[in-house]
């Protein structure tokens, strides 16, 4: 005998609920009564139910429910779009949010003090061992500043709600040091820049989904491609702007590297 447990206002949460109840297991039938959507189920799968339901009142907007929703082919789109990224929610991404405000900190040293940020931050001196991971909060253009963070925020969120901040760590500070070695070694110390980070994330999030057959994270194939693309053309040197090419390089390879190590994980 199903029973009801909950009701929702909006039919949208309610599927999207539902859905990722029935990938746990668990039977849940929804009706509409009116505007608003009842959801039941057995008596003694209720308790469970009542967990999983505070852990989605608390985030509806995590990835592992529209995730659900594809496994159901009930795709559901909720009042915060796949794509963005609400700051009410960053505070939720604490690794995100610091790398944020402490990269724009930077910049606006930068705007104070160019020569000083850019001789304290680079990786001029090999050996004082921060200056592997500092340039990454180098930038010289507002353009490009804007450009990394708004991926960072993106990618980054996304990564740290759906494993955990631990994961996005090991993740930007490999990425971090690979790419800025890589340029270093092959183009020398002048560059600055979270582009190799942010192509770790792009890589990590597209094959990452590709390997689990999901789609956790806003990386589809078309946006790949442009970013292989974007990368070629840098090494080709018919751009405008000049681009740290091998920091680009590594820091795709760490990510692609990263997801693979990660396949056989179950995500949280």
């Amino acid at each position: 005998m199903m029973h009801k447990f909950v009701e929702f206002q909006s039919a949208k949460a309610a599927l999207l609920f539902a859905d990722y109840c029935k990938t746990q297991g668990l039977q849940v039938l929804v009706e509409q009564h009116g505007q608003a959507s009842a959801l039941l189920a057995p008596a003694e799968q209720i308790p469970q139910l009542q967990t999983l339901l505070e852990q989605f009142l608390q985030d509806p907007a995590h990835p592992r429910y529209q995730a659900a929703a594809w496994q159901q082919s009930n795709i559901v789109t909720t009042s915060v779009a796949s794509g963005s990224v609400p700051f009410a929610v960053l505070w939720r991404a604490p690794l995100t949010s610091i790398l944020l405000l402490l990269t724009i900190a930077v910049y606006l040293w930068q705007q104070l003090d160019f020569a000083g940020a850019n001789a304290a931050l680079q990786l001029t001196q090999p050996a004082q061992f921060w200056r592997w991971l500092t340039p990454i909060v180098l930038h010289f253009s507002l353009t490009h500043l804007v450009f990394n963070l708004c991926w960072w925020v993106l990618l980054g969120h996304k990564i740290e709600q759906q494993t955990n901040s631990a994961n996005l760590l090991q993740l930007a500070l490999s990425s971090a040091v690979i790419s800025n070695g890589l340029q270093l070694a092959l183009a020398g110390p002048n560059f600055g820049g979270l582009s190799g980070v942010v192509y770790a994330l792009f890589g990590y999030c597209w094959l990452y989904d590709k390997l689990k057959g999901t789609q956790f994270y806003p990386v589809t194939n078309g946006l790949a491609a442009f970013m292989v693309l974007w990368l070629a053309l840098g090494f080709m040197d018919v751009l405008w702007v000049n681009m740290a090419n091998w920091a680009h390089l590594g820091g795709l390879l760490c990510g692609l590297g990263w997801a693979w190590l990660s396949k056989g994980v179950r995500p949280t």
